[in-house]
């Protein structure tokens, strides 16, 4: 019996390639996409080594290294009854540069209780308080969060407000989930 057969009149393979007998596949059935998967179809992690090049793709950890000390920010709207609103969980070692807070509506019937904080369950005004409905508020905060367990949040005292919204911006190095 023969084992192989040469035919070296083939102009290509099919778009799916099967890796062995009942292997991983290499789906090209999508031209805009290539996909690894294994043989039951799901999607499967591929491995890659570090790229050396520009016109190479990088594994995760170049790219965490290459992005740590970007500078990014994340926003959140909080309205005027919300108490606690979360804006995301710092990765250890993300440092958080700036808190900015504004009104994005008015907030009619706004006091002196009126108050947006941003900060952590330890300090609900680590990173930002002084909210001033009537413009905007930044603070340099400068704080690092040491381990990834920590919740950054913005509390919301309503006070005697009626109505009202404002965006909270947080401008980090890191990496907020």
């Amino acid at each position: 019996m023969v084992d192989s057969v040469k035919n070296y009149g083939i102009a290509g393979v099919s778009t799916t390639l099967e890796l062995g007998k009942q292997g991983a596949k290499i789906d090209g059935s999508n031209s805009d996409v290539i996909s690894f998967k294994a043989n039951d179809d799901s999607l499967e992690n591929v491995v890659i080594a570090d790229g050396t090049e520009d016109s190479h793709a990088v594994s995760k950890s170049q790219f965490d290294v290459a992005v740590k000390d970007k500078i990014n920010h994340k926003s959140i709207t909080v309205d005027y009854n919300d108490t606690v609103v979360a804006v995301g969980t710092p990765v250890a070692n993300t440092k958080i540069l700036k808190t900015i807070v504004e009104a994005t509506t008015n907030w009619p019937s706004s006091n002196s209780t009126t108050e947006i904080t941003v900060g952590d369950t330890s300090d609900n005004d680590r990173l930002f308080s002084g909210f001033d409905p009537s413009a905007q508020g930044s603070q340099l905060s400068n704080y690092t969060f040491s381990d990834s367990s920590t919740v950054v949040r913005a509390y919301v005292t309503t006070g005697g407000a009626t109505g009202g919204t404002a965006k909270v911006t947080v401008v980090f190095t890191g990496q907020i989930d």
